[in-house]
Parts: C-alpha cells; structure tokens; sequence
C-alpha cells in the first residue's frame, strides 16, 4: 500500500497538503519560541548583565543552529524531490549520510569552540561582569552542540518526508522540557545562569533520542542505518545546494547578532545590549512560525518540482505567501499596540524598557516584510535554484543588515541601531520581488522542472 504521506504531497490540494505539513511545524516552532520567551524571562530576572549575557552567547548558539539547518534542510529538500521520482532507496543513503555526518559536525564544533571560547564571547561583543556570566552560559550550551545539530537534522529530515507529526513531538517535548528545568536549575538548585545553559541542553539530549526514536523503530519512510553511510560528492553536493545559502544564511545572522553587540554596548553599554536581546527574542517568535510554513511548503514544493507538477509548484508557493502575510500582518499589529506589555514580563529597567518598545515597534514592520521576502527564499531552495536562494539568504543578515548595522548608529545613534533591522529588511524584499516576479511571469519555472528531470531521471 502506498504511504499516506507520499499520497498527501501528490495528489491532495495543495492549501491541505501545507496546512498538514505546517501546522505541526508551526507548533513545534511556536514551542521552541515560547522556551526562548520564558528562558530569556527567568534570565532577565537574575539582572540586565545576565540579560546581555545570553545576547552575546546567542550568536555562537546560532552558529551551531546553522550546521544543523544548512544539513538538514539541505538534505530535505534533496530527499523531498527524490521521493518524487520514487527513488527511496537513494533517499536513505541521503538520509543515512547527513545524520552521521550532522553528528561528526557537531563533535568537531564543540572541540573548538570550547578551546576559543573566551575569544569569540569577546568578538561577539562581552566585556566586565557580561563576560563572566557568558562564559558560563556559553560553556553548557556548547556541550550540548552535537545533539542539537543532530536534531535539527533530522527535524528537516522527517518533515521532508511528510512526517510533520514526528517532527513537532521532538521539537515541542524539548521545549517543554526546557521550560520545566529552567526554574529548577536557576531558582532551586541555586545555579543562576548556568543553571539555563545546563537545562537546556539537557532538553536537547532528551529531544534528540525523541527524534530519533521514529527512526530506530522503522516508522519512517527515509530509512536511517550505519550501514547507508555512503559518503560522496554527488550527495554532499545536491545538500549543498541548499544547505550553503542556508549555511551562510545562518553565519550571517550570527556575525550581524556579533557587530550588533558591539555597537549596542559602544552607544549605550549594557542598558542597549539588554534591550536588543529582549526585542530579538520577542521578535524570533514570528520568525519561528514563519520559518515553520516554510519548512511545511518547502516538501510539497519539492515533491511536486521532482513529479514535474507546475500547477502544484505554482499553487503551493501562492498559498504560502498569502498565510505568511496574514499571520505577519496580525503579530505586527501586536508588537505596536502591546509591545510594552510583552516587554514587561522580562521585569526590565525603565531605560532597557524604553528601548525595548522603540525596538519592537521597528521591528513590527520588518518582521511583515521578512514574511514575504522568507517565503520567496523557502520557493527557491525547494527548486533547487542555487543562485537565488543563496543571495537571497546572504542578502537579509549580510549584504544589507551588517552594513546597516555598521552605518546608520554614527549617524542616527541609538534609532539607528534600533532600525538597522528594518532598513535591511526593505531592501532584502525589494531584491526578491526583482527576481521572483519576472520568473514567475516568465517560462522559467517550466524550463527549471524540465531540466531537473532530464539531469536527474524520469519519474517512476
């Protein structure tokens, strides 16, 4: 009998196809987000310095959150547009591959970054009583490295194969997982802000065997062994294709996180520092759903470019945008009308406070235009279009944001470093409507189906 999974990718309508493959996603993600929301508030609890201090650990926790993105949605939508031609057993070996390479990637991260810790807290920014406690926090986080590039992995793996279901239980028992330990190991235990880095990597352990656990017990349908460990170009090189632009995606945004650090703390010490990570964790929760719709469209997009299904390709990146505009549309309006609120369970300063909502509200908007501009790169990757996924995915963090970030404080001053996000954002949407309209309207996408097949095989 064939798998139900496979038959929803094909042959239901493309808004029931997404909303299966979203929705658990999205609820995965919206777990992990409220574990950061509720982190952060128990940090923020312990002072401003400890605040700053998880702000200046984040840009290495996003380093590590890239090798498992890059691998795992480089090998998803590799194994989507498999599955579409019916070749399982070459999606195994992907499979098998980028799981055991995932984990030596990890081992090799913790090693190093352990060895250079206190260089990269201080290029990302911390200084005096910051640096002390970032160190602690940053220690017990990386401990952790290889386990959560090992789920994020094989997160990207299962909903590749429309195992959305599989997916959200690891992410969403992790988070709450996370969430329970915090106050234990902070409050309880005594341990402060290591007690956080300590709880969570605790949950990610706990997460990453809950992940694996579908695999060990044959309820997949990309099957996972030692044995498929076949490392070779050809696999490493159809990941990459994805997986660099997400790759460097990622490594952008950390090195942006990085410079932002410092020119907060240049222009307003640890008070803007504080403000900034409030406001990027706040704002990360939007970022999380919309990443979740992204990761459900992305293997229906895939599935339908390796079938040669146009309409459904068409039709799938159509229905994305308009749920990623109105789920948008309606946090932004939050964030402006309530950000004082929100903002206030962190308990923050008056003056980490007033930054805060001045922060959010910029945000508010560029968050609505990351929507769309996220949606089109999500389009591209799942295409398998090297050159536009990877500028699009540089563009945001890097091309735009870095010398945003860079700029606008000498003149503009605290609004300035407040709204480099924003400015980055407005460009970054310009550049993908430049190139996504005129593909669209044009006889590129049939010409991008058929050259796939060709290269690839016919489907069976």
């Amino acid at each position: 009998m064939e798998d139900s999974r496979i038959i929803l990718m094909r042959d239901k309508k493309v808004s029931t196809a997404i909303n299966k493959m979203a929705i658990p996603a999205i609820v995965g993600l919206i777990m992990m987000g409220i574990y950061n929301i509720v982190d952060t508030m128990f940090v923020a609890w312990l002072g401003t310095a400890e605040t700053g201090a998880t702000q200046v650990v984040l840009p290495i926790s996003l380093l590590i959150t890239s090798l498992g993105l890059a691998l795992g949605i480089g090998s998803g939508a590799y194994i989507s547009r498999l599955l579409g031609m019916n070749k399982r057993e070459t999606a195994d070996t992907v499979g098998s591959t980028i799981f055991f390479t995932a984990l030596i990637c990890g081992i090799i991260f913790t090693i190093v970054s352990i060895t250079f810790l206190d260089s990269l807290l201080s290029f990302f920014g911390a200084s005096g009583a910051v640096l002390s406690h970032s160190r602690s926090y940053g220690f017990y986080i990386l401990l952790g490295s290889m386990f959560q590039v090992g789920m994020m992995t094989m997160n990207n793996m299962l909903r590749s194969e429309g195992s959305a279901r599989l997916s959200m239980i690891g992410q969403s028992a992790g988070a709450l997982i996370n969430i329970i330990l915090d106050p234990l190991f902070i409050f309880v235990f005594d341990m402060g802000i290591a007690g956080a880095a300590i709880a969570t990597t605790i949950s990610k352990v706990i997460a990453f065997f809950i992940l694996l656990s579908p695999y060990l017990r044959h309820q997949t349908v990309v099957r996972i062994s030692l044995a498929k460990f076949r490392p070779s170009k050809s696999i490493y090189r159809e990941t990459a294709v994805v997986g660099i632009p997400t790759f460097l995606r990622q490594i952008l945004i950390s090195l942006s996180v990085g410079f932002l650090n410092q020119r907060a703390m240049i222009i307003g010490g640890e008070t803007l520092l504080a403000a900034v990570g409030l406001v990027w964790k706040v704002s990360l929760f939007l970022f999380l759903i919309i990443l979740g719709l992204g990761q459900g469209v992305q293997p229906v997009i895939g599935y339908n470019m390796g079938a040669g299904r146009k309409d459904r390709v068409l039709g799938s990146i159509r229905y994305a945008l308009i749920i990623s505009i109105s789920i948008a549309m309606i946090f932004s309006i939050c964030l402006v009308l309530f950000g004082k609120q929100i903002l206030g369970i962190f308990r923050p300063e008056p003056s980490v406070l007033d930054f805060g909502i001045i922060g959010l509200r910029f945000n508010a908007i560029a968050l609505l235009l990351m929507a769309i501009s996220n949606t089109i790169t999500v389009f591209y990757q799942a295409l398998g279009r090297a050159k536009e996924s990877l500028l699009l995915s540089i563009s945001r963090q890097g091309l735009f944001l870095i010398p945003a970030i860079l700029i606008l404080p000498s003149f503009f001053g605290t609004m300035g470093t407040l709204g480099a996000q924003l400015a980055a954002d407005v460009l970054t949407l310009l550049l993908a409507l430049v190139l996504f309209i005129p593909y669209i309207r044009g006889d590129k996408l049939d010409g991008n189906i058929r050259e796939y097949i060709t290269k690839h095989g016919s489907i069976n």
